[in-house]
């Protein structure tokens, strides 16, 4: 072990930053160069193993390579028979503490990191080096928060690369919760292996989560294997081997939800079958570029119908890319062109009937659905958006039939019920929408809206009190809702309870302080509590932000949900 103080070659030990089994790293100063670096010092029981040594030189020689996204090794030390890796120090810490400190990431900074990963990945693979080991705790990140891939401690680094073990196929000594499908089922690796990493990486970023939920996991293990230590700890491995090598994430669902069709990219990375995922980090580097940077298909050497399908193809992807950024304007032209290259190619109507409906245009999105319909008549998605669409014409009976064809299709889309639910609130129908609500959140139990759209249908109802848990439940999965606050301060103010009232408004004008109502509502609570210097205040505030159209005291509903737009060849086509 280094000590603070402690001087080697030109450094000075200043703190130890991590420990473990193979290996500690040490902050230093280059007392020569005056710069910090980082040093690698191989563990002293790992020194009596050639084994061992000839794998801390490896990684030494496979990481020696100029990258901006791979960390620098400087040099490779040896005193006293002690070995030593001299590389740069990385102020930003690495993704894991970024991931602990944040939870997840804004969009657009986890597709920067990811996109850097990839190419730090590219460049070891371009050698034949198979990382096997990416996980938040080996991405490291600059001070302008550039990421650079760390620790190939168990890379596969073939001998033309410097590498001086052989490689046997198969599950490595990585940690089992971040294993590619192929890792635990011992088959030979390439670079899709790291491609899933990367792909759970991308996941956890978004999400703020790993997609396996282990602790569950290990809850589900100690009850099979009681107090028979080994028995559960070999249930533990069975799940694990069965959540990595069969199961798709179930947060996947609502992450379409979330990120739209950037979702699709992270199902891709994360195939069970590394035929189905990206051939190599460039691609999917390339997929998430799509996302931020314009790109129109180019010509190949191709031509005729072949030629103008993949345009097609080609161009409804980027509508899709342009549509999860929010520019509208620009997919609603990809998608034309995508039309107009293969008029009977069914995902561009679907996905313009999808901006047509975020920009309320519901004319235009009602002939999409329409032709979706017409040229795929079990296409589902483009029911639930006409019904949307219905709904915004104020034709609720043909959206309701529209949602329960849907329901015909598939029972337990809950998109369905959670719509038609809307459909039956704007009409009245207080106690079918609680039914239709109630059955979305059996089926989505973490579906924020259909929990405050219960609480206003059973307000409407006089369920007080139900009302009240269901707008608690909707604060307690998503504590930004301001819908839920403002509907909880409603019946707070209902049952005379003023100071929760003021409570909940308070909240809602911490998340939107543009609210056209809150104001008036909280100074009618402020009244009450006999509070006249916060009552003028806010009456003030509520008078000259805005002249109220419409009711203020009325309830705030949650918006219809859109089928998300369909990723690239959602239908199989001929």
């Amino acid at each position: 072990m280094l000590r603070h103080g402690q001087k080697i070659f030109e450094f000075e030990i200043i703190r130890p930053l991590g420990q473990g089994g193979f290996a500690s790293i040490y902050e230093a100063k280059d007392i020569l160069l005056n710069r910090r670096v980082a040093i690698k010092e191989l563990s002293p029981e790992k020194e009596g193993d050639e084994k061992n040594l000839k794998r801390f030189v490896q990684e030494a020689r496979a990481t020696a390579l100029e990258h901006p996204n791979v960390v620098t090794i400087y040099g490779l030390r040896m005193y006293e028979k002690r070995f030593y890796m001299i590389m740069e120090y990385l102020i930003g810490g690495t993704l894991r503490e970024l991931l602990d400190k944040q939870g997840k990431l804004p969009v657009e900074e986890s597709i920067r990191l990811t996109i850097g990963i990839c190419e730090g990945l590219a460049r070891f693979h371009a050698k034949g080096i198979i990382h096997r080991d990416i996980k938040a705790e080996n991405i490291l990140l600059t001070q302008d928060g550039r990421p650079k891939v760390a620790d190939l401690g168990i890379a596969h680094v073939p001998e033309a690369a410097g590498g001086l073990l052989k490689t046997q196929a198969g599950f490595q000594p990585g940690t089992l919760l971040y294993s590619s499908p192929e890792q635990l089922r011992g088959e030979k690796l390439d670079a899709r292996s790291d491609v899933y990493q990367v792909g759970e990486l991308l996941y956890y970023m978004l999400k703020g989560e790993h997609y396996i939920n282990l602790k569950l996991l290990e809850q589900l293990a100690v009850t099979h294997g009681g107090q028979h230590q080994v028995r559960s700890q070999m249930k533990l491995f069975e799940l694990l081997e069965k959540s990595v090598c069969d199961e798709m994430p179930i947060g996947l669902k609502t992450l379409w939800l979330e990120v739209g069709a950037l979702a699709f990219v992270v199902e891709s990375a994360l195939a069970k079958e590394k035929e189905d995922r990206f051939n190599n980090t460039l691609e999917l580097a390339a997929a998430l570029r799509a996302f931020s940077v314009n790109t129109t298909p180019t010509g190949s050497t191709k031509s005729g119908k072949q030629q103008s399908l993949e345009d097609s193809r080609a161009y409804n992807k980027r509508g899709l890319a342009h549509a999860s950024m929010r520019n509208y304007e620009q997919a609603i032209i990809d998608y034309n062109k995508a039309i107009e290259l293969d008029p009977n190619y069914v995902d561009p109507y679907h996905n313009r009937s999808v901006v047509y409906l975020m920009m309320d245009n519901y004319g235009q999105a009602l002939i999409d659905c329409n032709k979706a319909i017409t040229l795929a008549p079990d296409f589902m998605p483009a029911y639930i958006n006409r019904g949307i669409t219905y709904t915004g014409l104020r034709h609720y009976d043909l959206a309701a039939s529209d949602y329960t064809t849907v329901l015909e299709l598939t029972p337990d889309n809950f998109y369905a019920y959670y719509n038609r639910g809307n459909t039956n609130l704007w009409t009245g129908k207080y106690q079918e929408a609680i039914e239709d609500y109630s059955q979305t959140i059996l089926l989505e139990p973490n579906f924020v809206a259909a929990y405050v759209n219960r609480g206003v249908a059973n307000t409407q109802l006089n369920n007080f009190e139900l009302a009240i848990a269901d707008y608690s439940c909707a604060v307690a999965l998503n504590p930004s809702y301001t819908l839920a606050y403002y509907n909880r301060a409603f019946v707070h103010r209902k049952f005379g309870d003023s100071e929760e009232a003021i409570h909940d408004y308070t909240k809602v004008i911490e998340l939107n302080s543009e609210h056209p109502f809150v104001y008036n509502n909280r100074a009618d609570a402020y009244m009450a509590v006999g509070d006249s210097e916060r009552f003028e205040d806010d009456y003030g505030r509520a008078f000259v932000s805005a002249p109220l159209s419409i009711d203020p005291r009325k309830l705030n509903v949650a918006r219809s949900m859109l089928m998300p737009a369909t990723p690239l060849d959602f239908l199989t086509r001929k």
